[in-house]
C-alpha cells in the first residue's frame, strides 16, 4: 500500500475531524478572497467613474489675489497683476514629458453675456470635446446631438490611435443650453437666441438642451470658443483649460508640474482629492478585511494543529505498528503531511469558490460588478497555496511528534 493511500484512508476514517479542519481553513480563505475581489470591484468602479468625469487636471491663469475671509464671511480681496492664459500657449501642453498620457485638452473662456435681456454665464469651448469630456451629460429627446467617432493616428506615437469625436453637421453658431437656462429663456431645440455685444447682435441656434445634472452646468450656455471670445471681448484669451489623461492611474501630479513649467502664466492643479479619499477609504476597509482574514487563518491553523495533535495521540498504536513492520520516521511524517496537503487543497478550492460567490454579491452593492474580475488565476493559485502553507506549517510539530513515537512503547498498548 502506498503512503498516499494510507493518508486517504485515514481521512475517510476520521471524517468529522477532517471536516472540522477544512471548515476552519475555508472560512479564512473565503474571507480573504471576498475582500480582495470586492476591493478590486470597488477600485475598478471608482476608476471607471474617474474616467467618466473626464478632466484630471485644471489649468487656471495665475493671479496675485489675496483671499480675505473671516468667520465664513468673504470680503473682496485686492488683486494685483491678474494674468490670463494666451491661446497660443496651449500648444506647449502637448510638449510635456508625459504627453503620451494626454487624452484631451479643452480650453474654455468664461464670462457673462446679455442673452435675450438676461445675464447668463457663457462658456466658450469646443462642443464635441466638451461632450466627450463630460460623459455624464444627457440630452433631451428632441436634441439634435448625433456624435460620430473615428480613430486617428496619434500625433505623438504612431503606434497608438486617438478617438476624434465630432457632432454631425455642427455649425459655428450652434449652442447647448443647460436645463435651467432653457427653462428661464423658455427655449427649445431649434429656437434661436440673440447675443448682444455693444451695438452688435449675434444670432445662434439651440442645438441641444441638457437634462438636469444638479451641477452648475444647468445654468450655463455652451457655445463655440471663437464666438464666445468675440462676444466677451476676449479674443485669443483663455479662462481655464481642462486636461484629461488617458488613464485613471496616470501620474497627474507630475503632469501638472510639467504643465506649470510649460505654461508659466497658468497654474495646473490635479482634480484627485475626492477620488483619493475614496481610494483611501477602500484601502482601509481592505486592510481591515485582510487583517480579519489573517486572524481567521491563524485560528484555522490552530484548529489544524490541535486536530492533528489529537489524531496523532489517537493513532499511537497504529503508528507503532507501522514502525514495527518497517516504516521509517520519514514515512510517518509523509503520511501526516499528505493528510494535511489533501485537506488544504480541498479547503483552498472550496474557500476560493465561496469567496468568489460572496464577492459577486458584495461587488454588486458597490457598483456594476465586472464578471471579468472573477478570472484571476493568480488569486486562485495564491488562495490554494496559502491554504497549503498554513496547513503544512501547522502540521510540522504533530508530524514530528508522530515520527518520534517509539514502536516498543506503542506496542505495549496493544
Amino acid at each position: 500500500m502506498k503512503l498516499k493511500d494510507i493518508a486517504i484512508d485515514n481521512i475517510k476514517r476520521r471524517k468529522s475531524k477532517m471536516v472540522f479542519i477544512i471548515l476552519g481553513m475555508v472560512i479564512g480563505i473565503a474571507t480573504i478572497v471576498t475582500i480582495v475581489k470586492a476591493t478590486q470591484a470597488a477600485t475598478a468602479d471608482i476608476e471607471r467613474k474617474l474616467d467618466e468625469y473626464g478632466a484630471n487636471i485644471m489649468v487656471l491663469p495665475k493671479s496675485n489675489t489675496l483671499s480675505m475671509s473671516y468667520g465664513g464671511i468673504s470680503i473682496p480681496g485686492a488683486q494685483y497683476d491678474i494674468q490670463e492664459i494666451q491661446q497660443t500657449e496651449l500648444s506647449r501642453i502637448w510638449t510635456i514629458e508625459n504627453r503620451e498620457n494626454l487624452s484631451m485638452v479643452s480650453p474654455k473662456v468664461l464670462g457673462s453675456a446679455d442673452i435675450d435681456g438676461t445675464r447668463i454665464l457663457v462658456v466658450g469651448t469646443d462642443l464635441a470635446t466638451e461632450i466627450k469630456l463630460k460623459k455624464w451629460w444627457n440630452f433631451t429627446e428632441n436634441s439634435n446631438i448625433e456624435l460620430t467617432r473615428k480613430e486617428l493616428p496619434s500625433p505623438i506615437d504612431p503606434n497608438r490611435t486617438i478617438t476624434e469625436t465630432t457632432i454631425k453637421d455642427l455649425q459655428d453658431r450652434d449652442v447647448i443650453l443647460g436645463h435651467n437656462v432653457a427653462e428661464k429663456l423658455k427655449k427649445k431645440v431649434g429656437d434661436h437666441l440673440n447675443l448682444v455685444k455693444g451695438n452688435t447682435m449675434y444670432e445662434v441656434g439651440v442645438r441641444g438642451i441638457l437634462n438636469e445634472t444638479g451641477s452648475q452646468d444647468d445654468s450655463i450656455i455652451f457655445m463655440s470658443l471663437p464666438i464666445a471670445q468675440t462676444l466677451l471681448s476676449k479674443e485669443g484669451k483663455i479662462t481655464l483649460v481642462e486636461v484629461a489623461a488617458l488613464c485613471a492611474g496616470c501620474p497627474v501630479e507630475e503632469m501638472a508640474r510639467q504643465i506649470n513649467t510649460a505654461i508659466p502664466n497658468g497654474k495646473a492643479t490635479p482634480i484627485k482629492q475626492v477620488v483619493a479619499q475614496k481610494m483611501e477609504t477602500i484601502q482601509h476597509i481592505s486592510n481591515f478585511g485582510l487583517g480579519l482574514g489573517i486572524i481567521i487563518l491563524a485560528i484555522g491553523s490552530l484548529i489544524v494543529f490541535t486536530t492533528m495533535m489529537a489524531s496523532v495521540n489517537d493513532r499511537v498504536r497504529e503508528i507503532g505498528i507501522f514502525r514495527a513492520i518497517g516504516f521509517r520516521r520519514s514515512h510517518i511524517m509523509k503520511i501526516i503531511f499528505l493528510e494535511a496537503f489533501i485537506l488544504s487543497i480541498a479547503a483552498g478550492v472550496i474557500g476560493l469558490v465561496i469567496g468568489l460567490g460572496v464577492s459577486i454579491i458584495v461587488g454588486n452593492t458597490l457598483g456594476e460588478f465586472n464578471m471579468q474580475l472573477l478570472a484571476d488565476p493568480v488569486l486562485a493559485l495564491t488562495a490554494i497555496l496559502t491554504a497549503i502553507i498554513v496547513s503544512i506549517g501547522a502540521t510540522i510539530y504533530p508530524a514530528f511528534k508522530a515520527s518520534k513515537i517509539d514502536p516498543a512503547d506503542a506496542l505495549r498498548h496493544i
